[in-house]
């Protein structure tokens, strides 16, 4: 795992490394729209063009590493994650939400003799990951420490809370089932009702604390949702923060009439929000993951080697002899494809829709290739469902790496919006003999350069 225990450092590194899947994307979607020129066309008649595909055998590695914390704040992401699961090679994962709601409006006021009658809280489900069929148990407890929405979250990060239990709630999670709240439809979404205790503390609260929304945080700073964890299979719940019916919503009665009333705590972009994950310090998965990836059995990952969302896990890629092979003269990289093939491992767990290419230079930051400002659909990265396989073409950056004009830098690759999913992927690596046609390979067609 590239880490350094600078501070300094260890803070710009995981600014970039947060980053990257933003640098990434804004890259794919402001590219050109026209189809990308292939480097070198043209310089050679084409019965003059060659070609080669690198593998173990010819200078083609691959290995997993532990992931550094990603970023995982409102002002990155919109999705809170929520829940638990038994992945059998990747082993336990929890996540866990911290977030503040605030008022819907100034100066409320519940008047004099406020009768509760219950207090909800309610998550819109965005997506889900994993099995359905699991139940979950989850506990809210409320935060005793500020939060402030300018500051950045990472997924390692934890806020103290006083300790005592607002609710919990043991269910089946039913993301793509709507829901019934008095008599009327609404999109799926979790309600958990909290404690009574805890909404009367809301009604007789100081009618100056609801003046407006630092005072009203100033008393409720917020709440940590958390889960149990699973002994087997379970899932990862995804909510939409910015949902409106995302929300607490206390009712209550006046003293002098008798039709029930709501006020409404928002969850929206002025909320300071982050989701935490915890691995479990992967004591759960398989003998083959720990020894590839805990114990640093870099061989390994050239038969299979393994990919995470959730600040999880990511792979090393590198070709270290790839400049001596075109030592005997200059030459034109036509097309340079690196191919990834999925390694069915028996689960139903997805792939992740889109995997992301970094290189990784000598302070250990990520820097985008320059094959990223590509058209998308040219440059790749996106999963193959009829072939079961993610590519890149990154032509320009091998020409650069055979040139100079680019250190031949290890590449980074990992799962393209870690921070707001719950994708993990195994893949096949460059080993001839167990892999066969399934193998990763770097593709390369040439032309010599008089």
């Amino acid at each position: 795992m590239l880490t350094d225990l600078n501070n300094g450092k260890l803070k710009n590194r995981r600014i970039i490394q947060a980053c990257l899947s933003a640098v990434i994307l804004i890259c794919l979607s402001t590219a050109c729209n026209k189809k990308a020129d292939k480097v070198g066309l043209g310089l050679q008649p084409a019965s003059a063009e060659l070609s080669v595909v690198f593998d173990n055998n010819s200078g083609l590695y691959s290995h997993s590493i532990l992931e550094d914390s990603v970023r995982t704040d409102v002002n990155v992401i919109k999705t809170g994650m929520l829940g638990s699961m038994m992945d059998p090679e990747f082993g336990k994962t929890t996540a866990e939400i911290f977030s503040q709601f605030r008022l819907s409006e100034n100066g409320h006021n519940f008047g004099t003799g406020a009768i509760l009658d219950s207090l909800v809280l309610s998550l819109a489900y965005s997506s889900f990951y994993g099995d359905t069929m699991t139940s979950q148990t989850i506990r809210i407890f409320e935060l005793d420490q500020d939060m402030n929405p300018d500051t950045s979250y990472y997924s390692t990060q934890s806020i103290s809370d006083y300790g005592i239990e607002l609710a919990s709630l043991t269910f089946i999670p039913r993301p793509s089932d709507s829901v019934y709240v008095d008599s009327v439809q609404e999109k799926p979404q979790l309600r958990i009702r909290l404690s009574n205790d805890f909404a009367q503390k809301l009604i007789e609260a100081d009618p100056d604390v609801y003046d407006d929304n630092e005072k009203w945080l100033a008393f409720m700073k917020g709440f940590r949702i958390t889960t149990d964890a699973v002994s087997s299979d379970g899932g990862i719940m995804l909510f939409d923060m910015l949902d409106s019916k995302t929300a607490m919503t206390i009712f209550y009665k006046s003293a002098d009439l008798e039709d029930t009333l709501a006020f409404a705590f928002l969850s929206n972009s002025n909320c300071a929000r982050f989701t935490a994950f915890d691995h479990n310090e992967y004591m759960d998965a398989s003998a083959a993951f720990k020894a590839q990836v805990l114990d640093g059995d870099t061989a390994a990952g050239n038969e299979l080697f393994y990919l995470q969302a959730m600040g999880g896990v990511k792979a090393q890629i590198s070709l270290p002899d790839i400049e001596d092979f075109f030592a005997d003269g200059p030459v034109a990289i036509n097309e340079a494809k690196l191919i990834f093939n999925v390694y069915d491992d028996g689960t139903e767990l997805l792939g992740p829709p889109q995997l992301g290419l970094a290189m990784i230079d000598e302070e250990g930051d990520y820097v985008p290739l320059v094959d990223a400002n590509e058209v998308s659909t040219y440059y790749g990265g996106y999963l193959n469902d009829a072939k079961d396989q993610y590519y890149f073409r990154i032509s320009r950056h091998v020409q650069n790496v055979l040139t100079g004009k680019t250190p031949n830098y290890p590449l980074a690759l990992l799962v393209q919006g870690a921070s707001f999913r719950a994708n993990r992927l195994i893949l096949y690596g460059s080993d001839v003999m167990l892999n066969a046609e399934n193998k990763m390979t770097l593709e390369v067609t040439y032309t010599k350069v008089n």
